[in-house]
């Protein structure tokens, strides 16, 4: 998830949609959420939904526009209000999964949502009773996050009075959540390392470069990519100086025989960013290629590069310190 912006932030007419929406969408819920689902689509009626206990039973709540409150010319908008009741365990999961999601939420760069999708909000209260939020927008197909949209949607539609099963929609909650939580056993930090920067999907294709489907992807030979990345990465001398942040994105081509080939930067957010990331592709050790039918093809990979000031000062403090040994460390 990213980050949700505060309210407060958004300026003119898009400030004034968002704390109207918002205000008429929590309608006779809870104050604290315990899990609430806010769906803002591009053009059609904005809908959400709150998981609550009541006098010792459990209920999803829903409240839906009458129509898009951005297309209505600021005219008359009714909120529908409806709810059902659920078990327990379909309760506990909801509240589990929303607190998992909701403190995994990372400020990645690039991240953008269009014009033709739907933004989904996530909100939860902690067990310290913080206020936790995140957000995205049209999750890609087959990963975990459109899978939560498709259970919260669920869970929507149970409380509309759909035909929908309960005891389906908690078999898939517990099913989500025991992956989820297994995952932030084994790989705490999985949720850090961006997927998509902006339009471009990070790492290895999955096509060769004549379009056939590849076998086996590429293996950098050296270790992890981005720990070898981290480690040869030279800040910019006067962005370092100024603690300006920001990010690279660079394409290249592993031919079938492993070399690096053809770099070039898609996006940065300082030219001097693009030109130390293609300074450090340019000086890739040979990869083992991609391979179909036991054959080595060629693949184009793009790389993520974050550019962490605070971070690069505290490595370099640190390889002070003990020699010139230090490590820096990859990701956010």
């Amino acid at each position: 998830l990213e980050p949700v912006k505060p309210l407060a932030a958004y300026a003119g007419e898009l400030g004034e949609y968002y704390r109207n929406v918002f205000s008429l969408l929590s309608t006779g819920f809870q104050k604290q959420p315990y899990a609430r689902f806010v769906v803002i689509p591009s053009f059609s009626p904005e809908y959400a939904l709150s998981v609550e206990k009541k006098k010792g039973k459990y209920y999803l709540l829903s409240n839906t526009m009458s129509s898009t409150y951005w297309q209505s010319g600021k005219g008359p908008v009714s909120i529908g209000h409806q709810s059902v009741a659920i078990s327990y365990k379909l309760y506990r999961s909801l509240g589990d999964i929303f607190r998992i999601v909701t403190t995994e939420v990372q400020d990645l760069d690039g991240h953008a949502a269009g014009l033709d999708g739907v933004v989904y909000y996530f909100a939860a209260t902690s067990e310290e009773g913080l206020l936790q939020e995140g957000r995205k927008w049209s999750p890609e197909k087959g990963t975990l996050m459109e899978r939560l949209v498709m259970i919260c949607q669920s869970a929507y539609w149970l409380s509309q009075g759909k035909d929908i099963s309960e005891t389906a929609l908690t078999q898939e909650a517990a099913a989500l959540l025991a992956i989820l939580k297994k995952r932030s056993k084994d790989n705490p930090e999985a949720y850090k390392k961006p997927v998509y920067v902006g339009l471009y999907k990070i790492g290895s294709g999955t096509t060769t470069l004549s379009g056939k489907m590849v076998e086996q992807l590429p293996e950098f030979l050296s270790g992890a990519v981005d720990d070898y990345v981290a480690g040869q990465l030279v800040y910019p001398p006067k962005l370092l100086e100024a603690n300006v942040d920001g990010y690279a994105v660079c394409e290249f081509t592993i031919d079938k025989s492993g070399l690096v080939l053809r770099p070039h930067v898609l996006k940065a957010t300082h030219p001097e960013f693009g030109t130390e990331t293609k300074r450090i592709v340019n000086g890739m050790p040979a990869w083992k290629p991609a391979m179909i039918e036991g054959k080595a093809v060629g693949i184009n990979y793009t790389l993520y590069v974050p550019f962490r000031a605070k971070k690069y000062q505290q490595h370099l403090l640190e390889k002070k310190q003990h020699g010139g040994n230090a490590v820096l460390e990859s990701g956010e």
